[in-house]
């Protein structure tokens, strides 16, 4: 029986850095969905199928390496059980190199269906811990909100230990600006780690002052207080400059989306170092487009997406809203 799953991409409102240790974090699921359909073959062949290439090899035999390392890593992680192959078609209405937690969409995705091949059941909190072992396996870190925002959808107040993963009642409109590069998150902490390791003291610092904006904001979210959950997202943009991940081109963009009366609140989204930033609010494609006429009014697809954000030096608006829509598996 053919198996089909798909999972919403994420992108990070409060908490990055210090959700890694114990700390809290607000999550959002978006529009734009991985899919993966997972067709039985009366061999031992396992075939993935996708945009970035095509692998083939045998149950028996599984090594975890790129492009499909948190697929590959997420069929090992049931090897023992499996009896026949499969082929794992995976298609991405989003370029994994635009971030917007790819990797645990598709973890996540392909998780769901190779449970319902399985036919094994695991409730949603099961599958966030999961998924989320199998991501800490492949990048040797990862704090696995983004990986409950995928699961439940929605906007998610996420804490990894002690577990807590809530779906909050309410959504809001936000804004998404691409800066053209992104920085992988190990890379990042690594680096920010390496920065502080003679300044422990100012790290727990500015992870307690990040821990607080999440706490604060998570607070006014359930409240539906947009306002002041916009001015946390905007306290926290200080302290992701005071960890040494901000750069210019990412502090402009904020600038830029904060000079919208429109945007409540405006931050890195993620470790740093490049990948998008958030405004909390609507700002319009034409509006972005206004301020810099050299873009086209056309839609671009994830290539051009990033061929225009690399010429560009103020990023490239993305069109995404959050969805309360999480994994779906039929």
């Amino acid at each position: 029986m053919q198996v089909k799953a798909s999972a919403p991409g994420s992108v990070m409102l409060l908490g990055e850095h210090a959700v890694l240790d114990g700390g809290n974090a607000l999550v959002c699921a978006i529009d734009q969905r991985i899919e993966v359909i997972l067709s039985p073959r009366f061999d031992l062949t396992i075939d993935i199928i996708s945009s970035l290439g095509r692998y083939e090899t045998c149950i028996t035999h599984i090594d975890v390496a790129p492009p499909f390392q948190f697929v590959l890593e997420t069929i090992k992680h049931y090897q023992p059980h499996l009896t026949q192959g499969f082929t794992l078609t995976i298609t991405s209405g989003f370029s994994e190199k635009l971030g917007l937690g790819s990797s645990a969409a598709v973890t996540v995705a392909t998780l769901s269906a190779l449970l319902r091949f399985l036919n094994k059941f695991v409730d949603h909190s099961d599958l966030i811990k999961q998924a989320t072992r199998i991501i800490q396996s492949v990048q040797g870190l990862g704090s696995g909100a983004d990986v409950a925002a995928s699961v439940l959808g929605g906007m998610v107040d996420y804490r990894q230990t002690p577990f807590h993963a809530e779906k909050l009642l309410f959504t809001y409109p936000i804004t998404l600006v691409y800066s053209g590069f992104k920085t992988p998150t190990p890379i990042v902490v690594n680096q920010v780690r390496a920065l502080f390791s003679k300044n422990l003291d100012d790290f727990e610092k500015i992870k307690k002052e990040i821990n607080l904006c999440a706490v604060n904001g998570i607070q006014m979210a359930r409240d539906n207080n947009p306002t002041e959950l916009g001015q946390a997202m905007t306290a926290q943009q200080h302290w992701m400059n005071a960890l040494g991940v901000n750069t210019p081109l990412l502090q402009s963009i904020v600038d830029e989306l904060q000079s919208n009366t429109e945007i409540k609140g405006a931050k890195i989204s993620g470790s740093g170092l490049g990948d998008c930033i958030v405004g909390l609010g609507r700002m319009t494609k034409s509006e972005w487009l206004a301020c810099h006429p050299e873009r086209s009014e056309g839609s671009c697809s994830n290539e051009e997406i990033l061929r225009f954000a690399k010429d560009d030096n103020m990023g490239t608006y993305i069109a995404v809203q959050m969805t309360t829509q999480g994994v779906m598996c039929e």
